[in-house]
C-alpha cells in the first residue's frame, strides 16, 4: 500500500486494489495481511476489505479495500505508524497497487 498513487484528492467512495505475490507461506502472509487490516479498520474513512487468495495460485493474493475518499486512504498510508506494516508486508512478498474511484457498484443477494 502506497501513499503515492495517482488520481486526485476527492471524487467520492475510493476502492484500493493491490496484488501480491509472496516469497512466504499462505499462513505467514494472512497473519501479517491480519495485523495490517486491523491497524487500517481503525482509520477515519476505512469503510472494508477484502482479501481474496488465486484458486490455482496459492501464492497470489488479491486485497480490495473501500475508502471513503481518496483523502482518508492517503491520510491512513502517510502515518507513520503504518510504515512498519507496509515494511513487514513488503518483506514477504510483492505487489502492484492501484487506487480507483468508484463509479458504479451494485450488492446483490445470494439466490
Amino acid at each position: 500500500m502506497s501513499a503515492d498513487q495517482p488520481g486526485p484528492a476527492s471524487g467520492g467512495p475510493a476502492t484500493f486494489v493491490n496484488s501480491f505475490t509472496l516469497r512466504t507461506s499462505p499462513e505467514e502472509f494472512e497473519d501479517v495481511f491480519a495485523r495490517t487490516a486491523r491497524f487500517m479498520e481503525r482509520q477515519p474513512g476505512f469503510l472494508g476489505y477484502t482479501l481474496v487468495r488465486h484458486l490455482e495460485k496459492p501464492h497470489s493474493y488479491v486485497n480490495i479495500a473501500r475508502w471513503s475518499d481518496v483523502a482518508a486512504f492517503r491520510a491512513a498510508v502517510g502515518q507513520a505508524d503504518f510504515r512498519p506494516h507496509a515494511e513487514a508486508l513488503r518483506a514477504i512478498s510483492s505487489s502492484s497497487s492501484n487506487l480507483y474511484l468508484e463509479r458504479h457498484s451494485a450488492i446483490g443477494e445470494a439466490r
